[in-house]
């Protein structure tokens, strides 16, 4: 507890002074702390002056600023992009220190484990990668979490979480909340730290692309909460282009592949890598290897929808339509003009899309896209902000192996293969199945929800609020209104007994289809237009 104290007080100061250095001392004094000293501010702009604050401050902060680098949702995103440019800039342990870590976790000496030495192939600010070989032969990468980091970085989020509630007034005219940053980081950090859940997405990841022949995956021979043990594999750096030629590898078709790659995961299985970085990413006997797996993106089937709709109405050059699903996709403040972002996505979506698709850059239309949303308070959910990172990431590299590659183009056969899918004879039997399944549930809960509302009528708890507006035409309105509500029970029913009819084949048949079935579906389907009809012309 003592030595706990100690590192708060010291880090403290640390990080009064090296804030006080970059200018922000006078942020400081306001919080009634005096400091030592001022210094004239660096002449360069604020969002640098942050950044290299935060470099100085070390690891903890490094890796919360890159983070926030994700989230232009918590910070303005001049700042997040500013943050973009962090990279662990940390000097690695001696091996000595990171044997204790690996033989705690293996509960065995690194000898009963391992043969030969281990070689360094990688620094991180909370971690290190060594090549090793087992005894039984195997060449593997060792992942490591260094000693004392975690403590380390739960400590200074203690430091955070006091800093944050004082600054919290101070900041939020900059539009940072520091004290929801604080918490998102808590959650992201305290992931990280946890080798094991590393381990359970390279197995998901895995077992997605099992059978997919474009795609080396790394098999995982140990894992714990400290310490990772996978196969190595010796492949080529996919920034690496002049080695990639001279292997006689086609740059094209591997900026085709890894798109291709990042798009299967998004579209089909919505579990993606989140960082497809050159650093992550290699090349390995004509497949594309993926390594890293701490930072994993997931798309819900109901956002998967919303994607599908958004990127085929921008092929469509229906903007407006577009926009809709962006806010889908968003989550929008009470004080955002709908009509007005609407219009300002549209006009960004129309000035890229009506050009020739060959200049067309992800890059550049996300860029405006998340300026004007964040102008607007519309912010993505936050793992639909990694969608657009892994998408943006991946074509920068493509665009690096193969100058004319063209992202825009390449998801195009993707989107337009879903967007079909969603209309398929499948699907809207499934679609059906869970439509019965909804109606079933409201009829269940109908007469219990009947029931509450007799009884609070009983106990003279049940209140209700009336605004008398235009109540001219009320009984006429009533009228139809129930006569459409009878009939779209009726169509609701014929669909159910339709739905039971097929599922359990009820003869006569036409192949494996029941006639009464299918014939209660184009019934229920006719009676559907003639109601739809029936509602617009009244409007």
């Amino acid at each position: 507890m003592l030595k706990n104290s100690v590192y708060e007080l010291k880090r403290t100061k640390d990080i009064i002074s090296i804030l006080t250095k970059y200018g922000f001392g006078d942020l400081i004094e306001s919080l009634g702390v005096s400091v030592p000293f001022k210094k004239n501010k660096p002449k360069i702009s604020r969002n640098e002056r942050i950044r290299k604050a935060i470099e100085e401050l070390g690891p903890t902060f490094i890796k919360l600023a890159q983070i926030l680098s994700l989230r232009p949702d918590l910070i303005p995103i001049d700042l997040a992009k500013e943050f973009e440019k962090l990279q662990d800039n940390v000097s690695s342990l001696p091996f000595v220190e990171i044997k204790s870590v690996i033989e705690g976790e293996l509960g065995k000496t690194i000898n009963d484990y391992f043969i030969g030495d281990f070689t360094l192939l990688a620094t991180a600010s909370i971690g290190q990668v060594y090549k090793a070989t087992l005894n039984t032969g195997e060449i593997v990468a060792v992942k490591v979490l260094k000693p004392g980091i975690e403590e380390k970085i739960l400590l200074d989020i203690v430091i955070l979480q006091r800093l944050a509630e004082l600054l919290r007034n101070k900041l939020l005219i900059y539009g940072i909340d520091s004290v929801k940053i604080v918490e998102e980081f808590a959650k992201s950090i305290k992931k990280e730290l946890n080798f094991n859940i590393e381990s359970l997405s390279l197995k998901r990841f895995s077992t997605n692309f099992q059978n997919n022949p474009n795609i080396k995956v790394p098999n995982l021979f140990f894992s714990s909460k400290k310490l990772l043990i996978m196969e190595y594999i010796d492949g080529i750096k996919i920034s690496d282009i002049d080695k990639l030629k001279e292997k006689g590898y086609n740059v094209k078709e591997i900026a085709k592949k890894g798109f291709d790659l990042i798009c299967e995961q998004i579209f089909i299985h919505r579990f993606f890598h989140a960082d497809p970085h050159p650093g992550n990413l290699m090349v390995y006997e004509d497949k594309i290897v993926f390594l890293d797996f701490g930072l994993m993106g997931r798309l819900s089937e109901e956002d998967r929808k919303y994607v599908v709709e958004l990127v085929w109405y921008v092929i469509q050059n229906e903007e407006e339509k577009a926009a809709e699903y962006i806010l889908k996709l968003s989550k929008v403040s009470k004080n955002t003009d709908v009509s007005s972002f609407k219009k300002e996505v549209a006009d960004i979506i129309s000035t890229y899309f009506y050009s020739s698709l060959e200049n067309i850059e992800l890059k550049n239309i996300m860029e405006d896209l998340l300026i004007s949303m964040s102008k607007s308070n519309v912010f993505l959910k936050e793992d639909n902000y990694l969608i657009v990172k892994s998408l943006v990431m991946i074509e920068s590299i493509g665009k690096k192996l193969y100058p004319e590659f063209n992202a825009v183009e390449e998801i195009k056969p993707f989107i337009v293969k879903l967007y079909k899918q969603q209309f398929s004879i499948s699907n809207i039997f499934k679609k059906s199945h869970e439509l019965n399944l909804s109606i079933m549930e409201f009829f269940q809960k109908t007469p219990s929800d009947l029931n509450e509302i007799i009884d609070k009528i009983k106990n003279g708890e049940l209140k209700i609020e009336f605004e008398h507006i235009g109540l001219d035409n009320i009984e006429k309105t009533a009228k139809n209104s129930f006569n459409k509500l009878s009939l779209s029970i009726i169509i609701a029913s014929i669909l159910i007994g339709s739905s039971m009819l097929l599922s359990f084949y009820v003869p006569p048949l036409i192949g494996n289809i029941s006639i009464l079935g299918l014939g209660g579906f184009i019934f229920a389907f006719i009676l559907g237009v003639l109601l739809m009809f029936a509602i617009i012309k009244q409007k």
